[in-house]
C-alpha cells in the first residue's frame, strides 16, 4: 500500500512524483508524498495529518509543532507512574508525532527502524492511556480508515465540510460515550471496550479481529472478558500494562505458553513481570491473572482479578499488583 492507492481511495488525482527531492530520508516517503497531495481536512472523519514542508529536513523542524503534545504525554505518564515499551522523542528511536484523530487522539511512528520505509504506527487516545501498536505504515493507515469507514462517511472533507456536517456526528458520539461511562455500574469489559471505541478511528477493530482470527484454536477456549478486549484492541499499552497482540510478528511477543508444562499463559507484562493467567484448574472462566518475577523467583496470583477487572483498576489509577 502506498500513497497513490490512498489518494484514488479518497477520488482525488495523484500528481507524478517529483524527482530527486530527497523524500523519505527524514521521516516515510509515503507520509511525505501524502502530505504533498491531499488538500488540508478529514479522512474518513477521523484522520488529520500533520502539516509539514516536504521533504521534510529535519526531525527538530518536524516535531516542533508538537512538542506540547509530547510534553503533555510524558506529564501524563510520569502523573501516574507509567512507562512506555518505547521512548517518546526526542529520546534515540523515540515515538514521532505525524498526525491526529478527530477525537483528540495521536497518530506517531514507532521509529525502531533504521529505515524510515519501516516505520510503523501506534495510535494512542486523548488521555494517553491506550497506546495501539500497529504494523502499518501511514498509507496503510489511512487506507484503512477509509474502507473500514461507516456507510455515509466522505472519504475526505475540507475541514469546512467536516464541521459542518460529520463533526456534528463525531459529538454525538462523544456525548454517548460520556453517558455510558458515567454508568455507576458499569461492568470492567463494558467499560474497556466503550474508551478503546471511542478512540473512533476506522479498521482498528477489524485489524484487531484479524489477529484473533489468525490465533484460531492455537491457545484452545480462553477467558471471554480477554476475548471481547482484544476484538477491540490488537495489542500495546493499556494504563501501563504492556498487552501482548493474540497472534505475534515475526519477532514480537503474542500470546504464548511462558512454562515447559503449559499452566502458565502469558498476555503481557508490567514492570518486567510477566502476566497471565495460570490455566491447570477450571475453566477458563475461572481464570485469574497471575504474574511471574522478572527473574522466575517467586509466581503470585490475584485471586479477585479477571483480565478486564486488572485493566480497569489501572485505567481508574490503581497501579499496584495486589
Amino acid at each position: 500500500m502506498n500513497h497513490l492507492d490512498v489518494v484514488r481511495l479518497l477520488g482525488l488525482d495523484a500528481p507524478a512524483r517529483p524527482e530527486g527531492a530527497g523524500y523519505g530520508q527524514v521521516v516515510p516517503e509515503d507520509f511525505e508524498l501524502l502530505v504533498r497531495t491531499l488538500p488540508q481536512g478529514v479522512i474518513a472523519g477521523s484522520v488529520l495529518l500533520g502539516g509539514a514542508d516536504v521533504p521534510v529536513r529535519s526531525l527538530e523542524d518536524f516535531t516542533r509543532d508538537t512538542a506540547l503534545r509530547l510534553a503533555d504525554m510524558r506529564e501524563s505518564l510520569e502523573s501516574r507512574e507509567q512507562e512506555l515499551w518505547l521512548p517518546l522523542h526526542p529520546r534515540p528511536r523515540g515515538m514521532v508525532p505525524w498526525g491526529r484523530t478527530a477525537n483528540d487522539g495521536v497518530l506517531l511512528w514507532d521509529t525502531t527502524a533504521a529505515d524510515t520505509a519501516d516505520w510503523t504506527t501506534v495510535l494512542t487516545d486523548t488521555d494517553f492511556q491506550f497506546w495501539l501498536d500497529l504494523p502499518f505504515s501511514a498509507s496503510e493507515f489511512v487506507a484503512r480508515a477509509v474502507t473500514g469507514r461507516a456507510e455515509g462517511t466522505p472519504a475526505f472533507e475540507t475541514y469546512q465540510e467536516y464541521e459542518s456536517g460529520t463533526f456534528w456526528k463525531v459529538a454525538e458520539d462523544k456525548r454517548a460515550t460520556a453517558m455510558v461511562l458515567a454508568n455507576r455500574d458499569i461492568g470492567a469489559v463494558e467499560e474497556i471496550v466503550t474508551r478503546l471505541r471511542s478512540i473512533g478511528v476506522p479498521g482498528v477493530r477489524q485489524y484487531a479481529e484479524e489477529l484473533l482470527g489468525r490465533a484460531g484454536k492455537s491457545f484452545g477456549a480462553l477467558p471471554e472478558d480477554y476475548l471481547a478486549v482484544m476484538r477491540e484492541f490488537p495489542g500495546g499499552v493499556v494504563a501501563g500494562v504492556r498487552v501482548f497482540p493474540v497472534s505475534a510478528r515475526p519477532g514480537g511477543p503474542g500470546l504464548r505458553r511462558l512454562d515447559e508444562d503449559g499452566l502458565f499463559l502469558q498476555w503481557g507484562e508490567v514492570g518486567g513481570r510477566a502476566f497471565g493467567w495460570l490455566t491447570a484448574k477450571g475453566t477458563p472462566e475461572e481464570w485469574r491473572v497471575a504474574y511471574v518475577e522478572p527473574d522466575g523467583s517467586a509466581l503470585t496470583c490475584l485471586e479477585d482479578q479477571t483480565f478486564a477487572t486488572f485493566l480497569r483498576r489501572r485505567l481508574r489509577g490503581d497501579d499496584s499488583l495486589f
